[in-house]
């Protein structure tokens, strides 16, 4: 028992915290705006370091990499599985709406029809992996911008040979900072996440029990059967 919650002790307390924080939202929603503060400093903490860590845990595992067999292997192998899983999700969330059908919000379809007025087939895979500067490849906005960058940095480091191993040492070190990082602002996760769900709770409560309850209530068991199934 002890093993278990030595092992576990980082999500029960994430539980705990999500659970006062919901109780909080209900019982005392006047206080809710004191304490949502807290719940955007977490918020905001956790995604500029995770932005980072990708980057440097995609750049050093190429880059590590010393067998060119074991290299295009490992490209294979995440390639298919990558697209294998995309399908999987696809197909499954595909079925899960037309076997449970949900409303949609009303005028949501010529809000989407605008916006994809604005851009061409063209321009929206552009945009998908790629960015027109620098500084937009580490926004979280551009994850899949930012793998592939990752990725070419890692190779490119890879190829570089003796002259590269400065640059190769630096971003092993890179990730294991961020990772400490990361680390370090999840401890405060309880307290952040509780924070952020009173605030939600509280001002969107009424809502989750009415129009988003049977979309929440779809996403989140679709999620747990997808979880222990694929």
């Amino acid at each position: 028992m002890k093993e278990v919650l030595k092992n576990y002790s980082g999500i029960l307390f994430l539980l705990l915290g999500i659970t006062v924080g919901s109780i909080i939202g209900i019982v005392a929603p006047q206080i809710v705006e004191y304490i949502k503060p807290l719940g955007d400093i977490f918020l905001n903490l956790l995604f500029v370091s995770v932005v980072p860590l990708v980057f440097f845990a995609v750049a050093n595992s190429i880059s590590s990499l010393e067998q060119q067999s074991k290299f295009g292997k490992i490209i294979f192998t995440m390639s298919f599985t990558f697209l294998l899983f995309i399908l999987i999700a696809a197909v499954f969330t595909i079925g899960m709406v037309y076997l449970f059908p949900v409303s949609s919000i009303s005028g949501s379809s010529e809000v989407i029809s605008a916006a994809t007025k604005e851009e061409n087939w063209g321009d929206r895979i552009v945009s998908f992996f790629t960015v027109g500067e620098f500084t937009e490849v580490f926004s979280r906005k551009n994850m899949l911008a930012l793998l592939i960058f990752a990725f070419l940095i890692g190779f490119a480091a890879r190829k570089s040979g003796e002259n590269g191993k400065p640059f190769r040492v630096f971003i092993a070190s890179g990730y294991e900072v961020m990772k400490e990082l990361l680390l370090m602002i999840m401890k405060i996760a309880p307290i952040g996440l509780g924070a952020y769900f009173a605030y939600q709770v509280a001002t969107l409560g009424p809502q989750l029990f009415g129009f988003y309850a049977k979309p929440l209530g779809l996403y989140y068991i679709s999620g747990i059967i997808y979880f222990f199934v694929f």
